[in-house]
């Protein structure tokens, strides 16, 4: 996929995530709080996992914008280079 497509792409995920995003981290943190109570009570590796990737969906937004100002970064580049 072409870098200007990608670049599109991500601005446009990250306009609908804004709509909902702090409705969704709610509802993510209350899994988390409930997975946690799961993992102090019973130390399991399913559950430990399931966590992770929650907590990590909550930084979703973060890594789209890194992608993003990376594109944006080779973008440039391309641009000064031509």
């Amino acid at each position: 996929m072409p870098l200007e497509d990608r670049a599109s792409e991500i601005i446009t995920q990250l306009g609908a995530l804004e709509r909902s995003w702090t409705t969704f981290t709610g509802l993510l943190d209350e899994r988390i709080a409930i997975r946690t109570k799961e993992l102090v009570n019973h130390n399991n590796e399913e559950t430990r996992g399931r966590i992770k990737a929650l907590e990590e969906l909550k930084e979703l937004p973060a890594q789209l914008h890194s992608e993003l100002e990376g594109i944006r970064a080779a973008l440039s580049e391309q641009d000064a280079a031509i």
